[in-house]
Parts: structure tokens; C-alpha cells; sequence
């Protein structure tokens, strides 16, 4: 005989997600640190431009982390449509700019012949692309703020 699993009340599933969050959090710290020693002992540009890297997502992934959590606990999240509408101008204007950003890193990888740079120019195309994609989200908030988009 089966069991049907219990859902988890609300107030249960936000406490784990809270939970989650906290210990990703003491990951991302230790990754910093990792990173940070790893820097200290060494010289070589390569290396110590992906630990670099790897150290600045993880302090923007703590602050993204802090901010759900803060949203969870604090105060939600508020987007009111004056407050983009006032920015969706320059938003639009950077999206371009990120797609354009994209093209060069593209070609700039096809003409590359070096496999260590070629790796570096796939790392900025994915980055670029998240860029673009935070930005495509913001154009999702906004139409579902603004009923005709």
C-alpha cells in the first residue's frame, strides 16, 4: 500500500528555504576565504583570475542570498509600475548593449585560435547571457504589471 506523501504547510516549506539559504550562505563564506588563499598564494594571471572570479559571484551570491532572505523575513518585494517605468528607457538601452556585447565576444571567439583564451572569451559569452536574461526577467515583471506589455 502506497502512502500519499503530506504536503508541507507554508510555514514549514519557508522555515527549510530559510534554512537552505543560511547554510548556502556559510558556503559561499568559505568559498571566499578558499579563494582568497588561494590568491595569496600565487602569482600565475590565469589562476588568479578565475579564483578572482570565483570569489566576486560568490560575494553577489551571498547578497542575492541575504536579499531573499531578508524578503522573506523583513519586507517583500515591492515593484510599482511608475518605479520602472521611470528607468524601462535606460533598461531597453542596456539590454541592447549586453546583446551587442554578446555578438563581439561571439566573433571574438571564432577568430580566436588559442584554446585557453577561447575558454576565457566562452566564459564572458555565458556571463553576457545572464545579463541578458536578468534583464528579459525585469521585461516579464513589467508585463505583468502593465496588462498590454
Amino acid at each position: 500500500m502506497r502512502r500519499t506523501p503530506v504536503k508541507e504547510s507554508k510555514a514549514r516549506q519557508l522555515e527549510r528555504l530559510k534554512t537552505v539559504l543560511r547554510k548556502w550562505q556559510g558556503i559561499e563564506d568559505a568559498s571566499i576565504q578558499h579563494a582568497g588563499a588561494v590568491l595569496e598564494r600565487t602569482q600565475n594571471p590565469l589562476i588568479r583570475l578565475v579564483m578572482e572570479i570565483l570569489r566576486q559571484d560568490s560575494v553577489m551570491h551571498k547578497r542575492v542570498q541575504q536579499t531573499i532572505l531578508d524578503s522573506l523575513e523583513k519586507e517583500a518585494f515591492s515593484l510599482q509600475p511608475e518605479e520602472l517605468a521611470d528607468v524601462w528607457g535606460m533598461i531597453e538601452e542596456h539590454d541592447e548593449a549586453e546583446k551587442d556585447a554578446v555578438r563581439l565576444a561571439e566573433e571574438a571567439r571564432k577568430n580566436c585560435p588559442f584554446a585557453i583564451q577561447k575558454q576565457l572569451l566562452g566564459y564572458l559569452i555565458e556571463d553576457e547571457k545572464k545579463h541578458d536574461r536578468l534583464l528579459s526577467n525585469l521585461e516579464g515583471f513589467k508585463k505583468r504589471l502593465y496588462p498590454y506589455g
